[in-house]
């Protein structure tokens, strides 16, 4: 089974993006975002095409957010999951979750935490940026706005995806529709691209 790493700050979509590979609401959502995921949840995702992944929902690491005995309990957390995976076959992608908004310090320690600390930049890293249904073009965020900010930043990705995880409802817009089908097929492609091993499929 291929294991995909997903992580981020509190609130960034994590979640949300797992239920938007889904199709379905299979991660927890909490209003409570300092107790929504202080531990790693592990979930099973099937694209459409069938192939499967093993998706580890992660603490969302934001010290000022967490008292410090949580902090450390979170990152604790993360360390025994990256172990644990490295006895399962090894993390085959990292999927860091960003908020669209300004380029934070916090980004840049998240990233340096599990690409160059704990997976001591071995496994493919990508980018997903989330909150961007307000954007015209939602690319825009990245291409034309933030790509150099995060790259001064030390952060650097081969590839992205730039989505809205926003839920539909009866009154729902086309575009919101339309802008939800493209964020599904966004991140499954940055997926396929970039994990280090073919998945299998059911």
């Amino acid at each position: 089974m291929v294991n995909i790493v997903i992580f981020g700050e509190i609130g960034a979509g994590k979640s949300s993006v797992i239920n938007l590979l889904a199709g379905r609401q299979i991660a927890h959502i909490s209003p409570d975002a300092h107790r929504c995921t202080l531990h790693w949840t592990e979930l099973q995702v099937t694209f459409e095409n069938g192939t499967r992944y093993q998706v580890f929902d992660t603490a969302g690491l934001q010290e000022p957010c967490l008292h410090t005995g949580e902090y450390l309990s979170a990152i604790s957390n993360v360390y025994s999951l990256i172990t644990t995976l490295k006895e399962r076959g090894g993390v085959n992608l990292l999927l860091f979750c960003v908020r669209g908004g300004r380029v934070t310090a916090t980004m840049q320690s998240n990233y340096r935490l599990f690409f160059e600390f704990l997976c001591e930049e071995r496994v493919p890293l990508v980018l997903v940026l989330t909150n961007l249904e307000r954007e015209v073009n939602m690319e825009d965020w990245y291409t034309q706005n933030n790509k150099d900010q995060l790259a001064k930043y030390g952060m650097h990705f081969p590839g992205y995806a730039c989505v809205t995880t926003l839920p539909g409802g009866r009154a729902e817009s086309q575009d919101l529709r339309q802008r939800r089908a493209q964020s599904y097929e966004a991140v499954c492609k940055l997926i396929l691209d970039h994990c280090s091993q073919a998945p299998r499929k059911t």
